[in-house]
């Protein structure tokens, strides 16, 4: 497992990742898809996994925490296809939006994990 000591960078990025989490959270109400179950129900419980594992990011960055949010970024992406409400044009491109900016996050702070000099094996 990869950990860095948290400069300001590892701060701002796992923010952003925080603030797309509570923004995904709050996707179905703003971009009006409340009407629609399981697109609400992802965004709350991806939204709501990714802030937990960005909070911990801001506290200290592990690799694990960023793969995760990774994986989060990839499910959001595939969830209107996979739980079929890509006939919702919000929903799918609140969701496409959302899960590119994480998978985008996560791999800055995976590189940084495996590039930086302040980068070490816990």
């Amino acid at each position: 497992m990869r950990t860095i000591d948290n400069g300001i960078e590892e701060v701002i990025v796992a923010g952003l990742s925080l603030v797309v989490g509570a923004g995904l959270m709050l996707a179905p109400w703003y971009f009006g898809f409340m009407g629609e179950a399981k697109a609400t129900w992802n965004a709350w419980i991806c939204g709501s996994a990714v802030a937990v594992f960005a909070l911990l990011a801001i506290m200290q960055t592990f690799d694990l925490e960023e793969y995760i949010i990774a994986i989060v970024g990839v499910w959001t992406v595939a969830a209107p296809w996979l739980l079929d409400f890509k006939g919702i044009t919000a929903a799918r491109w609140t969701h496409v939006g959302f899960g590119l900016a994480l998978l985008i996050l996560a791999g800055i702070e995976l590189w940084r994990l495996h590039a930086s000099p302040r980068a070490h094996s816990a």
